[in-house]
């Protein structure tokens, strides 16, 4: 019984390795780059914003930022739901840690100053995953809104 636990521990776990120090910054990356994607083939603006998201929320290297963007990337790729991103995001950020990753996902689709229903879908379906409140979800998606309408004025 223990090997099958192992085994599938092992297939669970496939993209992170417990010790990896970048793992959070990987998957929060990685739900980012996934807005960008859905949002019309993530233009440059949307790549734009996630780039800030995690230089800012992070404070890498801009070499090491690249590289871990460039995992996320493999990673978002290789992925077969937003679940293997949020799972480890959940208890490893704080609850305003959580709630200002949905604002900078909120950011992204607001980047190009158009928002779609699957946009929209996904922030949602990412706050419920990370356990954001309704009410937070809410309000951190008028600060995006504001923030980009600042933008371009």
């Amino acid at each position: 019984m223990t090997d099958w636990f192992n085994t599938l521990t092992r297939i669970v776990n496939r993209h992170e390795r417990p010790d990896d120090p970048h793992a959070l910054p990987r998957a929060a990356a990685a739900l980012l780059l996934e807005m960008a994607v859905t949002a019309e083939g993530g233009d440059a603006v949307e790549l734009e914003v996630v780039h800030r998201a995690m230089a800012t929320a992070f404070a890498m290297p801009a070499g090491e930022l690249e590289a871990l963007i460039g995992q996320a990337h493999a990673a978002r790729r290789q992925s077969i739901s937003l679940h293997e991103f949020t799972r480890d995001l959940r208890p490893g950020l704080a609850p305003d840690q959580r709630a200002e990753l949905v604002e900078w996902l909120w950011r992204v689709a607001f980047a190009d100053a158009r928002l779609d229903k699957h946009e929209e879908l996904m922030v949602r379906r990412v706050a419920d995953l990370l356990g954001v409140p309704h009410a937070e979800f809410i309000r951190r998606k008028h600060l995006a809104r504001a923030e980009a309408g600042e933008a371009k004025s």
